[in-house]
């Protein structure tokens, strides 16, 4: 059975280690520091079709203290934000155009490094759509998309009205249904007719409210959840579903495309296995290299959507090609739960199918690595959550192969999926509210669920063996600029350097002088600011070799 977050953390808290590796002191001493800002595509485009904001931004950064500016140039659609010859240009989002003649990435380089600050561009590697907006190569290109083994859900009111529930934490569709388990559901739309029902987690009818009287959102029940009716489903429930009423749910499984699934909520991910989607990846990191003077190159979603997927005949041949034929497919794999967020089970096969997804991803970032060194030779690095304990439900290894065996459903042969060595930087999501283990009594938290205590768990798990900067999450800090300050060194103490996501928060909130006190940056125009440690490539080899 899948452990829930807070079992994987109790576990994790048991041993939070007390020193960094070696190589942290190392990079101290020579007076190194990763100092990243991530520029989302679509939260700044806003900004970012304007040159002289760009100025404004880039030298606001180096006046901070950041040496490195990550620019995500291929947002989850699959659109990107430079003149390509393979991939469409993002036009328009939320109401926001970008000029025709306009190359986003171009201006963005020539402005940052009139400044000396690197930038590195950031693709969403195995998204090509973006489920909320319906667009992308995957819908065009639907045998693209990953497959996912989930449930049909159908939901049977007492006089036999039956509705497709497919729609988790998300409204309902028209004349529809749809379910809140974890998020408040919202308040109903102008001219929508909703209503809702108190379940508790037995489907027993617990209250119903008519959505004219909604003028807030609505929180789940603490064992139940919230059913929300649109239109002529609101009808239903309504003249149903009295206080104490029963309700039913049926289940099925069933394979279907991503973009179908209610197992992912936003991104629309292709097989990294499909020749088309592996050919188009790899034409858009060549032309990347080939066309502009990109710094460095960041890859994101570079991984399997879920635990659900990949189901594709083409991924089972790939499978059964190196372990043989699985004799119920996908059962003796996995078996998805009646309703999402559940538990699923692990079937026989598990563990070799754990470590068949992380060998692909490692071989794919093998591919990309190639198709950049035969151009020129430029610093990759990763972004990844940080829930190392869990990671195999994506289908990635980023952790040392030192690690012998990190789960016990996997052979020793796991630890060789690992893709540590391919990256010269990793910039896993430490994205916690609270900075420091010290502060966690006061929150009634876990050691572990601190910017230092899983800082120190990442630099545990990759064993020094590459370089690390902890992502923190300014949203987490609202309201909060002294706890953003510490968060930010709480990263900079325990790993190699910080990565600030996302730069559309700093910009609106004004937080420049917030980072630059987080960054121990003297206050003035002709600030020093330290190079990264990335930025001398003979370094990371010298680390590794030396044991560090």
């Amino acid at each position: 059975m899948r452990w829930c977050w807070v079992a994987w953390l109790s576990v994790l808290s048991v041993a939070v280690p007390q020193t960094a590796p070696p190589s942290v002191a190392i990079v101290r001493r020579l007076g190194l520091e990763g100092r990243v800002m991530w520029v989302d595509a679509t939260a700044n485009l806003h900004w970012l079709i304007d040159r002289a904001q760009i100025r404004q931004f880039v030298q606001r950064c180096r006046e901070a203290g950041i040496n490195c500016i990550v620019l995500d140039v291929k947002p989850i659609s699959g659109h990107v934000l430079y003149n390509s010859r393979v991939a469409l240009k993002l036009t328009e989002w939320r109401g926001v155009r970008v000029p025709p003649d306009l190359d986003v990435l171009q201006v963005f380089l020539e402005e940052a490094h009139a400044v000396g600050l690197e930038v590195h561009a950031n693709i969403n590697v195995l998204s090509e759509g973006h489920k909320l907006f319906g667009v992308g190569p995957a819908y065009e290109n639907p045998d693209w998309q990953m497959v996912a083994y989930s449930r049909r859900r159908m939901l049977v009111l007492p006089d036999g009205s039956r509705y497709d529930l497919s729609r988790f934490d998300a409204p309902p569709p028209a004349d529809g249904v749809a379910a809140y388990r974890r998020s408040a559901a919202p308040t109903p739309p102008a001219g929508r007719q909703w209503s809702y029902a108190l379940l508790t987690d037995d489907l027993r009818v617990q209250a119903v409210i008519d959505g004219m009287f909604v003028s807030r959102p609505i929180t789940p029940p603490e064992n139940g959840w919230i059913l929300v009716a649109d239109g002529q489903a609101a009808q239903s429930l309504e003249r149903l579903s009295a206080l104490g009423i029963q309700l039913s749910l049926q289940t099925q499984p069933v394979l279907q495309p991503i973009a179908e699934s209610d197992t992912e909520g936003i991104a629309v991910f292709v097989n990294p296995l499909h020749p088309e989607v592996r050919a188009r990846l790899l034409a858009i990191v060549r032309e990347l290299v080939q066309n502009y003077p990109i710094d460095g190159l960041v890859l994101d979603r570079m991984r399997w959507a879920n635990v659900y997927t990949d189901f594709s005949e083409r991924t089972r041949a790939a499978f059964e090609a190196q372990y043989g034929r699985v004799v119920l497919w996908p059962d003796d794999i996995i078996r998805p739960p009646a309703l999402p967020y559940n538990s699923y089970e692990r079937g026989v096969r598990f563990g070799e199918w754990v470590e068949f997804r992380a060998r692909v991803i490692r071989d794919l970032l093998r591919d990309i690595r190639r198709t950049v060194e035969a151009i020129r030779p430029i610093p990759i690095g990763v972004y990844v959550g940080s829930w190392y304990p869990i990671y195999y439900e994506l289908g990635v290894n980023w952790a040392s192969d030192a690690l012998a065996r990190p789960y016990s459903f996997v052979s020793p042969e796991y630890r060789l999926t690992s893709y540590l060595h391919d990256v010269d930087y990793l910039m896993p999501g430490v994205y916690f509210g609270i900075p420091f283990m010290s502060e966690a009594p006061l929150h009634d938290s876990d050691e572990v669920r601190t910017v230092e205590g899983m800082t120190r768990r990442v630099m545990e798990w990759t064993n020094g063996e590459l370089f690390v900067y902890a992502g923190i999450y300014t949203l987490d800090y609202r309201g909060d600029p002294a706890g953003f300050e510490r968060a930010i060194r709480a990263a900079r103490l325990n790993s190699h350097g910080v990565m600030i996501f996302d730069a559309s928060y700093i910009v609106q909130w004004d937080w420049w002088e917030v980072v630059r006190r987080g960054l121990g940056t003297p206050d003035g125009a002709r600030t020093e600011v330290p190079l990264a440690p990335h930025q001398l490539p003979s370094l990371l080899p010298s680390l590794r070799n030396s044991g560090y």
